[in-house]
C-alpha cells in the first residue's frame, strides 16, 4: 500500500507549483526522464520531461496565472506507483472544469510525477438510464 500523506502532498505541490508558475518546483516534482507524458486540455500528448518543461514555460508565460480548486479527489496505487483522479476547477477569467489523472512513481523514496492528463468536463452530462 502507498503512503497517502506523501502522495497527497506531492499532488498538492503540483497545483501549488502551477499556480505559482514555479518551473523549478515542477522540475523537482516531475521525474526528469523520457518516460514522462503530459496531455494538457486541448493539446496533443507530450512525451519526455524536456518537452513537458517547455509546455509549462509556455503556459506560465500566459496573460494570467491559473488558479485551481480541486475536488472529487481519489487516490489509488501500490507502494511504487499511484494514480490520483480528480476534477480541476480553473478560476479566473476563463472558468473551466476538467477531469484529470495524475500519475506518480516512487523513486528513491520520493513520489515523482510521471504523467498528467486533463480533459474538459461536459456540464450536466446525464449518464442515468432513460
Amino acid at each position: 500500500m502507498f503512503e497517502r500523506e506523501q502522495l497527497q502532498l506531492a499532488n498538492e505541490n503540483f497545483y501549488s507549483f502551477f499556480e505559482d508558475t514555479d518551473l523549478q518546483g515542477m522540475s523537482t516534482l516531475w521525474l526528469n526522464s523520457d518516460e514522462c507524458w503530459c496531455t494538457h486540455p486541448g493539446w496533443p500528448t507530450i512525451f519526455g520531461w524536456l518537452q513537458i518543461r517547455a509546455s509549462f514555460e509556455q503556459i506560465f508565460s500566459g496573460p494570467e496565472p491559473l488558479q485551481f480548486l480541486t475536488s472529487n479527489i481519489r487516490y489509488h496505487g501500490t507502494s511504487d506507483v499511484a494514480l490520483v483522479f480528480l476534477e480541476e476547477n480553473l478560476l479566473g477569467s476563463s472558468l473551466a472544469a476538467v477531469a484529470a489523472v495524475n500519475v506518480f512513481k516512487k523513486e528513491s523514496g520520493i513520489w515523482r510525477m510521471v504523467g498528467h492528463q486533463a480533459s474538459p468536463l461536459i456540464p450536466d452530462l446525464n449518464l442515468g438510464a432513460d
